[in-house]
Formats: C-alpha cells, structure tokens, sequence
C-alpha cells in the first residue's frame, strides 16, 4: 500500500470533498480523505491497481491543481488537547 498527500489549495466546501473523493474512489484508490483546513488529499492505494499519475489526473480533471506532495498522511490532527463533553439536556 502507498500512502501520498497532495496539497490542493482548491478545496474548500463539502463539494470539493465529494468530489475529489469520488474521483479517486472511482479509479480504485483505497481510502481518501480530504482536509479542508490545511487544503491537503491524504490517498492509500495499491500501485499495482491505480497509478500516482492517474490519481493527480483524476484530481486535476474535477477542476483542482496539485501544488505539491508528501509521502504518507501529513494532514495535522486537529483538536489535540480539546475535549469534547456530550451534556445530554435534564
């Protein structure tokens, strides 16, 4: 499995995150996730299934430009240090 993040300024509402997640899902990639705070595209695929260059295409064809890349899952976790509390109303 290769795992890639691609910077993509462009992103930035719900429909970009369907949209390049459907792009990529299409063509066989395992698993996608799209940050809209840092603008990166976090893909794990199979190299013998789908191609690096295939992947950017498909992203570029949905209208997005790739400004760079990084191995592995580079997108920051957010919310470390937060807690959530769930109050259940009385």
């Amino acid at each position: 499995m290769q795992e890639l993040t691609f910077d993509v300024p462009g992103v930035s509402c719900q429909h970009c995150v369907n949209s390049i997640t459907r792009a990529t899902k299409d063509l066989g990639v395992s698993e996608v996730k799209v940050d809209l705070p840092s603008k990166k595209v976090y893909v794990a695929f199979d190299p013998a299934a789908v191609t690096e260059p295939d992947i950017k295409n498909a992203i570029e064809e949905e209208g997005y430009d790739i400004t760079g890349e990084e191995s592995g899952n580079t997108i920051p976790v957010s919310g470390e240090g937060k807690k959530t509390f769930n109050l259940k109303p009385l």
